[in-house]
């Protein structure tokens, strides 16, 4: 009726005001709820985004005032924080490069439990237990020394040679006469302790004496009718000289292992930077090749490279530990082994009695599969010098 009108409209006017607070405290009780999940989170930039999205709507004011507290404390921890990893940083800087264990336990006893240099104990263990493996190696070798240049740690074991730790430049120069381009780039390699490496490449005497014992899972190698005793093992895959380092590691409590392809390439070498360890030229009364004899001959028939290793020229191929990649680019700069690469090939090195004079280079590379056994393919062991 027309005499209600004007309450009519004060109605629907309250109406509106009631919406409004209702509104009002549905946007309270929201920003009280997100508010009470980013106190809980405290995450700056959460804390950011609900300040810009509640500053100025009716019912919030407060929980914005506490965000905005929130906000202002967090930034101080974060610039605490980076003071803290900075100061953490700087302290590490100054002791990362020595050669101190005593300086580098007392770094870690200070700083082990603040968790911004969390990161830089962690390093700092990885360096220490580096310089003590090297120091308890040179110890070793040390020793190895004083009793002898040669040891044997079993009866049945191979005679082993202490090689130096020492850095040399690895692969060869574009010059080279008879290069491959898996040779290079060359890179200079650090060896950072002395190891132990077979004076000969391993024999059917040692390889039987593991079959005998229950090892080398009872494989029996064919030793193509020219004889077994103390001529190399032949026809056994990368594959089996794993299961002989297992028999080695158990029988003598040692770390055995083949050499990575670093090692290899350092040892063979003994300080040349020549085609070969004893020059630029190979004949047939330095090393067994080229098919002149037509088999193996007994390990130890030729002479022996600098550091005493004989046969690291002909003979029989040695398998090493590293994947074959076809070229050094990404390649470990510290001796170890290159874990990754083209699955399921490994390297071999030294070349063979089958194999012309080119390929029994100390740059020289070869391959072939883990599982595959073939005439030409023997091993050397190496052995990590600990207590």
């Amino acid at each position: 009726e027309a005499e209600a009108a004007a309450f009519v409209d004060e109605a629907r006017d309250l109406l509106d005001d009631l919406a409004k607070i209702r509104k009002a405290r549905g946007m309270a009780v929201r920003a009280e709820a997100q508010w009470n999940e980013i106190r809980e989170a405290r995450d700056a930039a959460a804390a950011r985004a609900y300040i810009e999205k509640y500053r100025g709507v009716e019912g919030a004011g407060m929980w914005v005032n506490l965000a905005e507290s929130l906000l202002q404390e967090l930034d101080k921890e974060t610039r605490e924080a980076a003071q803290k990893m900075q100061e953490a940083r700087e302290a590490w800087e100054k002791v990362k490069g020595t050669q101190s264990e005593s300086v580098l336990t007392a770094y870690i006893a200070q700083w082990e439990r603040k968790a911004e240099a969390r990161e830089f104990v962690d390093e700092a263990r990885v360096r220490l237990d580096a310089l003590a493996r090297v120091r308890i190696a040179n110890k070793v070798a040390e020793e190895l020394k004083r009793r002898g240049s040669r040891f044997l740690d079993c009866a049945e074991c191979p005679q082993m040679v202490v090689i130096p730790a020492g850095s040399f430049l690895m692969g060869s120069p574009e010059s080279e006469e008879g290069r491959d381009e898996d040779e290079g780039p060359q890179h200079r390699v650090t060896i950072p302790a002395p190891f132990a490496v077979g004076a000969y490449e391993v024999t059917f005497e040692e390889w039987d004496a593991c079959v005998a014992e229950g090892g080398c899972g009872g494989y029996r190698p064919n030793d193509n009718g020219w004889g077994r005793g103390w001529r190399p093992v032949i026809n056994v895959s990368w594959n089996d000289a794993q299961a002989y380092l297992r028999w080695l590691r158990g029988k003598t409590g040692n770390e055995y292992r083949l050499l990575s392809e670093a090692e290899w390439e350092y040892a063979a070498r003994a300080g040349t930077t020549t085609r070969y360890s004893f020059g630029d030229e190979i004949t047939e009364s330095d090393a067994n090749y080229g098919k002149n004899i037509g088999k193996t001959q007994p390990v130890g028939s030729y002479r022996a490279n600098g550091f005493g290793l004989y046969d690291v020229h002909g003979n029989v191929w040695e398998w090493v530990q590293d994947y074959w990649n076809d070229s050094y680019r990404g390649a470990p700069n510290n001796g170890e082994a290159w874990e990754t690469g083209d699955f399921p090939w490994r390297v071999l090195r030294g070349g063979s009695w089958f194999n012309n004079s080119r390929l029994l280079r100390s740059a020289l590379r070869n391959r072939d599969q883990t599982g595959n056994r073939d005439f030409n393919n023997g091993f050397r062991v190496a052995r990590t010098l600990t207590p």
